[in-house]
């Protein structure tokens, strides 16, 4: 029997696509990456973790799927500029905003059963390589653009 490893790419894949049924098998496969605030940035600097992103895009099934594995509501983005909450970007969506205030534990029922994602391509690779570079040095940086293998 071949074990499952969780990556920061799949997850990080996962959140940008809203493939949030995959997100959910994943997180309860492992959940250890849950709070990676290094997981998104932009062109200045700022550097988001996966509940933020949800929250910023929108997606009350994401912010659901991150907060029933246990997502740190209180993570801030964090680099250039003042750090924001999800809270904070949610405050004009209020069903958003109701699951980020709220202390219970929100559910999410799959829609679909998704495929575990086979192999990895350059950008998995990418992602790897810079969360190993992240964990052994304490420096983040900005991905290059990688065109899908």
């Amino acid at each position: 029997m071949q074990i499952f490893t969780v990556t920061r790419a799949q997850l990080r894949a996962a959140c940008e696509q809203q493939q949030w049924d995959l997100l959910d098998k994943l997180l309860e496969i492992d959940p250890a990456q849950i709070d990676d605030a290094a997981m998104f940035t932009d062109t200045w600097g700022t550097w988001w973790g996966m509940l933020f992103h949800a929250a910023a895009h929108g997606s009350a099934d994401g912010v659901r799927v991150l907060l029933k594995h246990g997502a740190r509501r209180d993570a801030a983005t964090w680099g250039d500029g003042e750090p924001e909450t999800a809270r904070e970007v949610a405050r004009d969506m209020p069903e958003i905003l109701a699951l980020l205030q709220s202390d219970a534990t929100p559910a999410y029922v799959r829609r679909s059963d998704p495929s575990l994602p086979a192999g990895e391509s350059a950008g998995d690779r990418a992602v790897r390589q810079q969360g190993a570079i992240r964990d052994a040095t304490g420096l983040a940086f900005q991905l290059p653009t990688v065109t899908p293998d």
